[in-house]
C-alpha cells in the first residue's frame, strides 16, 4: 500500500513539473543584470521609471522604462559599457514595431511591440554586433517554444499570428486561396470562421454587415528560418484558428 503511494506522488509530481518544462525561456541568460533606478516621477506616482542594461558575451542590450506604454529608449552597447540614461557609442534602435525589449538568442536580439495587436504580438530581430535589422513578425502571445542561433542563421518555432487581406466569412472561397498564397497553409488546414464572425454579429447585431467583412485573422504553427538572403516561413503540423481583429 505504500509502494502505491509514493508512486501516486511521483506521477503528481511529474506532472506538476510539466508546465514549467513546456514553458521554458528559449532565450539565453545575460552574463550580468544591472538595473538603475530613476527618480519617481510626481505625475506617475505608480510608475517605477528605471533603467536595465542586460550584458550578454558581445554586447549590452540597454532599455530605459520610465512606466509608460513603450520603453523611452532601446539601445545596443558595447558589453562592458556603463548602464546610463544617456551613453557614448550606443546605437538607438528606432522601429515602430519595438517597444520593449524581448530576448537574445546569440548575436541576435529581439525586440516586442509595446501593445498586443489582433490578438497577437508584433516582434523584430536585430543583429546585435551591428544593430542592423534581419526582419519581423508576429507570434500568438507566449508561444515561441524553440530558438536555433548560430553566427549567420536563426531558426524559430512559434504559432504566427497573420492578419489576412479578406474575410474568410464574406468571400470564404477567394480568400482561403488568398490565405493559402501568403501562409503556404494547404486549404485543408485554413480553419473554418464561421463560428467566430457570427458570435461577434450576435454580440453586436448594429454591426453586422461591417464585421462580415472584417479581415480574418489566422494563427497557426510556423518555423522561421533566417539567413543572409533573408526570412522564410514554413507551415508546421499542429492545429490552426480563425479569429477577428481586436
Amino acid at each position: 500500500m505504500r509502494r502505491v503511494h509514493v508512486l501516486a506522488g511521483l506521477v503528481l509530481a511529474i506532472l506538476q513539473l510539466s508546465p514549467a518544462v513546456a514553458a521554458a525561456d528559449p532565450f539565453d541568460k545575460p552574463i550580468a543584470v544591472d538595473i538603475v533606478k530613476l527618480p519617481a516621477d510626481p505625475d506617475n506616482p505608480s510608475a517605477e521609471p528605471k533603467i536595465t542594461c542586460r550584458r550578454y558575451r558581445d554586447f549590452m542590450v540597454k532599455e530605459v522604462d520610465l512606466g509608460e506604454v513603450g520603453a523611452e529608449t532601446l539601445a545596443l552597447m558595447a558589453q562592458d559599457a556603463a548602464c546610463g540614461r544617456e551613453g557614448s557609442g550606443e546605437r538607438v534602435i528606432r522601429d515602430d514595431t519595438a517597444g520593449y525589449f524581448l530576448g537574445v538568442a546569440g548575436r541576435f536580439v529581439f525586440f516586442r511591440a509595446a501593445d498586443g495587436w489582433n490578438g497577437g504580438l508584433s516582434f523584430v530581430v536585430y543583429d546585435g554586433k551591428t544593430a542592423m535589422k534581419l526582419f519581423a513578425d508576429s507570434l500568438a502571445i507566449d508561444s515561441l517554444s524553440s530558438i536555433n542561433a548560430g553566427d549567420d542563421r536563426l531558426s524559430l518555432q512559434f504559432h504566427r499570428n497573420f492578419t489576412s487581406s479578406c474575410s474568410l466569412y464574406a468571400a470564404p472561397q477567394p480568400c482561403a486561396k488568398q490565405i493559402g498564397t501568403d501562409t503556404g497553409l494547404d486549404r485543408t488546414r485554413i480553419p473554418d470562421c464561421a463560428a467566430a464572425y457570427e458570435a461577434e454579429m450576435k454580440r453586436t447585431p448594429d454591426y453586422a454587415e461591417a464585421i462580415k467583412a472584417l479581415p480574418s485573422v489566422i494563427e497557426y504553427p510556423v518555423e522561421l528560418r533566417w539567413a543572409a538572403n533573408g526570412a522564410t516561413v514554413t507551415p508546421r503540423d499542429g492545429p490552426t484558428r480563425c479569429m477577428l481583429p481586436s
